[in-house]
């Protein structure tokens, strides 16, 4: 009986494994941990970077004051709370931990160093405008003109500090006057060992959040299996 050659060929458009004669690739349980892991450390790295770019973004916001607490809405308690700057340094510290447990959890260790590299900058880090030379400030005098005479500005005593406190105490003069409160000053760059600190924590968030993500890892290799993938593909270019 002479072949149509316009039939197809059995198997013809179906994977490979299908059309000879198998359903699905070799089960391998080595292949499947290799492939849950990798799937569970790609799943988490990405809310770790997005936890740690949001947070950046909320701590520059508490550092510009718009999240600040006014105040005379404290009361009292305004001296127990800490400052809205010393809360922006804590919040990008939190930041910085988080992108350390992203970069740990992520495959790809390019995008997880692009990460801390954007997230590590300390908030205060903007260079201070360089003051300009006298030269600069000074006008062009005429030839022959005698140049002004600047006095130095008077020098205030600091708040507090009266030389006549005691005497005033002693006569009675009344109620001094309360310090005037000195400006919030931004908190300094974290040290050699806070930043040891920071890598050490993300650290053991990266790896504890992908060992709790691991069966969500195993269960998506299990189905990526049956519907006929390759574990031992998955994650071998990593």
């Amino acid at each position: 009986m002479a072949k149509d050659p316009s039939r197809k060929k059995p198997g013809a458009g179906r994977p490979e494994i299908w059309a000879s004669g198998g359903q699905r690739p070799p089960f391998d349980l080595r292949a499947l941990g290799r492939a849950g892991l990798y799937l569970a450390r790609q799943g988490v790295a990405p809310i770790h970077a997005w936890a740690a770019r949001r947070l950046r973004a909320v701590a520059i916001d508490v550092k510009d004051g718009q999240r600040r607490i006014p105040a005379e809405k404290l009361g009292r308690a305004s001296r127990f709370v800490p400052s809205h700057l010393r809360v922006a340094g804590w919040v990008k510290t939190l930041a910085a931990t988080l992108s350390h447990a992203s970069a740990t959890a992520d495959p790809d260790v390019r995008r997880g160093n692009a990460l801390v590299a954007e997230i590590q900058p300390h908030l205060w880090d903007a260079a201070s405008p360089t003051p300009p030379e006298p030269s600069e400030l000074a006008p062009a005098l005429a030839p022959g003109a005698v140049a002004p005479v600047v006095l130095p500005e008077p020098k205030l005593l600091p708040p507090g500090d009266d030389p006549l406190a005691s005497i005033r105490s002693e006569i009675g003069a009344g109620p001094m006057r309360d310090p005037v409160p000195e400006p919030d000053q931004p908190p300094a760059p974290p040290g050699p060992v806070a930043e040891g600190a920071i890598q050490v924590s993300g650290y053991a968030i990266g790896w504890a959040t992908v060992l709790l993500a691991l069966p969500y890892g195993l269960g998506r290799g299990v189905w990526l299996w049956a519907a006929g993938r390759d574990l031992r593909q998955i994650g071998a270019d990593d």
